[in-house]
């Protein structure tokens, strides 16, 4: 079969992140004043830092069937740790360190973008010392990504490089926030069909790092809804609750009437927002009627009730959920 593209039209965009390590070894001498800036090239950390982002910039230029994708943030770190010492007669040798971080809200990866960052930055620091040392070696490998279907991969074996500086992809989104699920469905409630969508909201939240502190199963009944919310607000003090089931035009459909009868203050944008990306890939998405809004200090969003639509809103509200909890608790824009 020859070379294509692979087709990325009906992926989601979520948010994406890789971290990639380049390790350049050769004599100690000559990494030492390369670290130092006193070969003829001059200081070359800074120079190695700003090839590796340009150069993950322009990764599709470079790998025939790579996407381009909108880059949020590129990151390059260089370390001198201690000189390794001498095994088996071998003459010792010294490392320096490269880490590369990038970050994405699109439909695939950052895996190439940061190995191409890690290893252009390796090679920047070759091209500044080879005349003293030819024969120094690179490795460049994949340590962590994270975001979209596959999930997140970290390399399991243990590796000899320092410990990176905490990155803002390693605390999870809700770190903190207490939530609360509502799913309303007359089938679910009933026995009649299992509540896929309910399950899912939890454990996404779980994975965000967020405390689930109640989770309700409804009929689609207005009042029963009413009660339920204002009950939890009250009882459970969230910071958010997010409903499933009940947005669309059905004569069952009163979770956005039972939102309003609910909320303090309405929060448009945020529907507003999740209809607009999502009826991208599904039109029937902007038949929802779905509501947000603030009772005290909780934020109350209407998700649809279909697994698979429930999955592409979650994926739109990592976006907006952190900051909008943020402002709900008196944080400053």
């Amino acid at each position: 079969m020859s070379p294509r593209m692979v087709d990325l039209g009906q992926k989601a965009e979520t948010q994406r992140f890789a971290e990639a390590e380049a390790v350049i070894q050769g004599a100690p001498e000559v990494l030492d004043a390369l670290w130092a800036g006193q070969l003829p090239k001059g200081e070359a950390r800074s120079a190695a830092q700003i090839a590796g982002i340009l150069a993950a910039k322009r990764t599709p230029e470079l790998l025939p069937m790579c996407h381009p994708i909108r880059l949020d943030s590129v990151e390059v770190e260089l370390s001198r740790p201690p000189d390794l010492s001498p095994i088996h007669g071998e003459p010792q040798k010294g490392s320096i360190h490269i880490r590369a971080r990038a970050r994405t809200h699109d439909r695939t990866g950052v895996e190439m973008e940061a190995l191409m960052a890690a290893a252009i930055a390796a090679l920047t620091l070759y091209d500044w010392a080879k005349s003293y040392d030819p024969a120094m070696e690179i490795t460049v490998r994949l340590v962590h990504k994270s975001g979209g279907k596959s999930g997140t991969w970290t390399r399991p074996e243990p590796f000899d490089t320092p410990s990176p500086r905490p990155s803002s992809s390693d605390t999870p989104l809700l770190t903190g926030v207490r939530a609360a699920v509502i799913t309303c469905s007359d089938r679910a409630s009933q026995g009649l069909y299992e509540d896929r969508s309910g399950a899912l909201i939890r454990d996404w939240l779980q994975q965000q790092g967020a405390e689930v502190v109640a989770s309700r199963l409804l009929p689609d009944e207005k009042e029963t809804l009413v009660s339920e919310l204002q009950r939890l607000v009250e009882a459970h003090h969230p910071d958010l609750i997010l409903t499933t089931g009940g947005t669309g035009l059905g004569p069952r459909d009163c979770v956005p009437e039972a939102t309003r009868a609910v909320i303090e203050r309405e929060a448009p944008g945020i529907t507003e927002w999740l209809r607009l990306r999502t009826a991208r890939r599904q039109p029937l998405a902007a038949l929802s009627r779905a509501v947000a809004g603030i009772r005290a200090n909780t934020l109350i969003v209407n998700l649809p009730g279909s697994p698979r639509a429930v999955e592409e809103h979650l994926t739109e509200l990592a976006t907006l959920l952190p900051h909008a909890i943020e402002m709900v608790r008196g944080g400053a824009h």
